[in-house]
C-alpha cells in the first residue's frame, strides 16, 4: 500500500505562464501543489503567493507536473501532425491523409507517449509504497511489457484493481479513459506486429488519426489517476 512520504516529482521546474502553441506547452500546462499534490491546468499557480484552489497554500512559483521526456516525444509527435486540442475530449487532426511512413511514426510516438506516461506514474506509485529502495528497485527493472507490468502490481501498491482505477479516474473525470485504453492496446499490438513482420502498410490512416483522438484522454488519464491515488486527501 503506499505510504506517506513526501512525493518526489521528476522535474521542479518553475516555469512562466504559457499559451497552448506546442504539444510542449500544453504538456507543461499542468501544475503540481506541493502541499497538497493536486494535479491540474492553473497557470495561475505560476505567480508566486498564487493559493491552491484546493487547499489554499500560496504557490511558490509553478511546478511542471510532466518532465521533458513528454514533452520531447510530444513535439516529436507534432512535426508530423498539427496538435489537438487537449482540452477537448475527442480532439480531430487535419483532414489530410498521413502518408504511410508519418503513419508508422505517428503509431510509434503514440505507444512511445502512453508506455512512457505509464512507467513515470508507476515510478511515481513505488516511490510512495512502504517497499524498501532494493524492492522499489526491484519492482521497477526490467518492464518489458508496460502496461500489462503495471496492471500486476498496481493492486500491490494500491489495493485496487487496473480496471477499478481506471473507472474511478473516468468517473472523476466525467471521460471514457477504458475506451482510449482499449485503443492504447490495439495499437500497442498492431506495432508489436509491424515490428515482428516488418509491415509499415499495416497502419491505416484511420488508425493514424485515431492515435490523435485518444492522445488528450491518454494523458489526462494519467493526471486523473495521480489526483485519484497520490494527490493528498483533504
Amino acid at each position: 500500500m503506499l505510504g506517506s512520504q513526501t512525493f518526489r516529482t521528476y522535474q521542479i521546474n518553475r516555469v512562466p505562464i504559457i499559451s497552448k502553441d506546442t504539444w510542449t506547452d500544453s504538456l507543461l500546462g499542468y501544475y503540481i501543489c506541493p502541499s497538497c499534490e493536486i494535479v491540474d491546468r492553473d497557470k495561475d499557480r505560476t505567480i508566486v503567493g498564487h493559493p491552491c484552489s484546493r487547499c489554499g497554500t500560496p504557490s511558490s512559483g509553478g511546478i511542471a507536473y510532466f518532465d521533458r521526456t513528454i514533452c520531447t516525444i510530444a513535439d516529436f509527435i507534432a512535426e508530423l501532425y498539427p496538435m489537438p486540442d487537449l482540452d477537448s475530449p475527442r480532439s480531430i487532426g487535419p483532414s489530410s491523409h498521413p502518408s504511410e511512413s508519418h503513419r508508422l511514426a505517428i503509431l510509434i510516438f503514440f505507444c512511445t507517449l502512453g508506455e512512457t506516461l505509464q512507467q513515470q506514474f508507476l515510478e511515481r506509485c513505488v516511490s510512495r509504497s512502504d517497499f524498501s529502495p532494493k524492492i522499489q528497485a526491484r519492482l521497477l527493472q526490467d518492464i518489458l511489457h508496460p502496461l500489462e507490468h503495471i496492471e500486476q502490481l498496481f493492486p500491490m501498491l494500491t489495493g485496487a484493481t487496473w480496471q477499478q482505477a481506471v473507472t474511478a479516474a473516468s468517473k472523476r473525470a466525467k471521460s471514457d479513459f477504458i475506451h482510449t485504453l482499449l485503443f492504447f492496446k490495439k495499437v500497442v499490438k498492431k506495432k508489436n506486429q509491424i515490428l515482428h513482420l516488418g509491415n509499415k502498410r499495416a497502419v491505416s490512416s484511420d488508425m493514424a488519426k485515431q492515435c490523435f483522438d485518444h492522445m488528450a484522454p491518454l494523458v489526462k488519464l494519467f493526471v486523473e489517476l495521480h489526483n485519484v491515488y497520490l494527490a493528498q486527501p483533504i
